[in-house]
């Protein structure tokens, strides 16, 4: 079951350490040069070996790639890449944040639903997409409407506009979409990112180091 007090209640704990990761973009590439975008707002030009005042480090440049030390840890960028991806989502007049998600590349009508424990499907849409479930274990999970049976699987990858998550744990639902009408984006997906709401917005932010 959607929850919307149940959201409002995760953005207001999650939210909180959107803002504590240094945030790097890679501008320009040259050879033993980069030009970078630090917190989405300084821009920084370095040379191999330089440090900016943020603590970003260019271990070396080339022309297709960037290896930084960034917060204690080692990345390589491309031109053009973030170390943070993002989705934004308008809340619907219920106050439902509705959407489209890939689930293992198959898009799918979808909700954000903090109160869900995976990322849960119905059989129909299981079989629509091509996830395999016919062999994974069958568990008890409770909903809305009662104690249902379900398959537990492992989805390759969820995406959810700009951010995609490798390996979450999925739920298959017995029955067809009158079981389940629409996707549900749980907290196996949930929990990989940090979430804030503004108004009717909700951003959706995927740290990718």
């Amino acid at each position: 079951m959607i929850r919307p007090l149940a959201i409002a209640a995760a953005l207001a704990v999650a939210g909180v350490s959107a803002a504590q990761s240094t945030t790097v973009m890679i501008m320009s590439l040259e050879q033993g040069r980069a030009q970078l975008v630090i917190n989405g707002s300084v821009v920084r030009q370095l040379r191999d070996g330089q440090s900016s005042p943020e603590g970003v480090r260019l271990i070396g440049a080339d022309r297709a790639k960037a290896v930084l030390e960034v917060d204690g840890k080692t990345l390589t960028l491309a031109l053009g890449e973030s170390t943070v991806a993002t989705a934004e989502l308008k809340a619907d007049q219920l106050g439902h944040f509705v959407t489209t998600a890939y689930v293992n590349g198959v898009p799918t009508r979808a909700v954000i639903d903090t109160g869900a424990s995976a990322v849960s499907m119905s059989r129909d849409e299981a079989q629509r997409m091509g996830v395999a479930y016919a062999n994974a274990p069958r568990v008890q999970v409770s909903t809305a409407g009662g104690t249902r049976t379900a398959y537990r699987v492992t989805l390759a990858t969820v995406q959810v506009g700009g951010v995609t998550v490798r390996n979450v744990e999925g739920l298959v639902r017995d029955g067809g979409r009158e079981e389940l009408a629409v996707t549900l984006i749980g907290m196996s997906f949930l929990n990989a990112v940090d979430m804030r709401r503004t108004g009717d917005t909700l951003t959706l932010t995927r740290r990718n180091f």
